[in-house]
């Protein structure tokens, strides 16, 4: 299997071969039924993932090149560690692919009117989301406006190794489970394993979640959100100790791994759900169906645990919530808006691409190609899609949107979580720093 960990990008060209032009009802053709227009297409999609997602969306865009004969999307893709980089250097020097994902910046990005405003191609029809669910892009609006669409619906969770769990007695939680049956589970699994097997990987995963999303989840346990609706941090330092010590306590007691095990991973085949060195592991759904390919072990998913009547975390109401970072964008750039545009609309509705994007990227956006899809998909990908059901189901609607320095902010809270890890600083230093910085960052 491909190395995607380093984040190099790889690109895949179509030889374009082109036959005599003639006119034909006043419409210039090439040979073949080639139209002049679509040889002129050379679009760039850029994107991460593991290598069945690459697959997959290799063969979207065969489909998409057929369907236009003559015209090329070059792909661009590779991993997520080194992919924001990537991205953020190529806009800088106005050569950022056509239509693209984006891991971090996108608030920066619109304000500097780096991405494509899609509200008007909506309201004309051209890109149709009747079957979307609204409140789910009304979370993806800026300043009301819509910049972006979910190429899947996901959420934060914890893959569960149950041939592990099975294998050591321990029952597997359900999906209702609490904080304190997460640290009971993770303190069980570690006793019970053979030494370098510990209950769960550490919230700080480097290509897993990312620790500031699930402290979100924490914080909507409370009724708060990260973010004021004016770009401030919305929480204090009562609650930034406390969810360091939870984590701190845990690898500790041997839970979860040290530090120098954690910073092994570099991509999702190093993660140590796969390596063996984890039963539990917190990262995004989406990636449900790629992750299980790397290992012959049966994963299940289970959101991040809530603090309803937990003692640790605890708080009044349901904390996680489904997300839409699996988002794709159009370069505002562009010279081919209406065909990126179309693009979004055939990966969003188009039943073809359905069927070869199954859940790669998560549950569909549109309901009808999600219901359509149900009876092919995968036991990891069924248990996926009941983990996003049932989080729709429980979650708050509370939402503020991440200022454009939101990606800063997560970078800061990945950094901090390392430092008390590897015993750089102790917790009320690192609060305190945490603040500083922020402060500096957000001012």
């Amino acid at each position: 299997m491909p190395d995607h960990s380093d984040g190099a990008v790889r690109t895949r060209r179509r030889d374009l071969l082109l036959g005599a032009t003639s006119l034909l009802g006043g419409t210039a053709l090439f040979a073949g039924g080639v139209r002049a227009e679509d040889a002129k297409i050379k679009m760039r999609i850029g994107w991460w993932g593991s290598d069945d997602r690459h697959q997959r969306t290799l063969k979207l865009i065969k489909l998409w090149e057929s369907r236009k004969p003559g015209a090329v999307m070059t792909a661009e893709y590779g991993g997520l560690i080194g992919y924001s980089d990537k991205i953020s250097t190529e806009f800088a020097g106005r050569n950022a692919p056509d239509v693209l994902q984006i891991s971090d910046n996108r608030e920066s990005l619109i304000a500097a009117g780096r991405l494509l405003r899609l509200d008007d191609y909506i309201a004309s029809g051209q890109l149709n989301l009747s079957d979307a669910n609204r409140s789910v892009l009304e979370t993806l609006k800026v300043d009301g406006k819509l910049y972006s669409i979910p190429w899947g619906l996901a959420c934060g969770c914890f893959f569960l190794d149950a041939t592990v769990f099975g294998d050591l007695g321990v029952a597997l939680p359900g999906p209702n489970w609490t904080w304190d049956e997460y640290a009971e589970i993770a303190r069980k699994i570690s006793k019970a394993a053979p030494k370098g097997l510990y209950g769960s990987a550490d919230i700080w995963a480097p290509a897993g979640t990312r620790a500031f999303y699930p402290f979100e989840f924490f914080l909507r346990q409370r009724g708060k959100t990260a973010f004021t609706p004016l770009g401030k941090l919305n929480f204090g330092a009562s609650e930034l100790t406390e969810w360091f010590t939870f984590w701190d306590d845990l690898r500790r007691a041997g839970a979860v791994p040290p530090a120098e095990v954690t910073a092994l991973e570099n991509g999702f085949e190093t993660s140590p759900i796969i390596t063996g060195r984890a039963a539990m592991y917190p990262i995004n759904s989406s990636i449900a169906s790629s992750l299980q390919g790397l290992t012959k072990h049966k994963l299940i998913v289970m959101p991040l645990p809530h603090g309803l009547g937990s003692k640790a975390l605890p708080g009044p109401q349901y904390g996680p919530f489904v997300n839409t970072n699996m988002q794709i964008y159009v370069n505002a750039d562009t010279k081919y808006k209406t065909q990126a545009v179309q693009f979004l609309d055939d990966i969003t509705n188009d039943p073809e691409f359905g069927k070869i994007q199954l859940m790669s990227r998560g549950v569909p956006l549109s309901s009808k190609i999600a219901a359509m899809e149900m009876p092919d998909i995968a036991p990891i990908e069924q248990s996926m899609v009941d983990m996003v059901q049932f989080v729709q189901t429980h979650a708050t609607s509370q939402y503020v949107a991440w200022p454009k320095s939101g990606s800063q902010i997560q970078d800061l809270m990945q950094r901090a979580h390392q430092e008390i890890a590897f015993g750089q600083a102790k917790i009320p230093n690192t609060v305190s720093k945490f603040f500083d910085e922020a402060g500096l960052i957000i001012d």
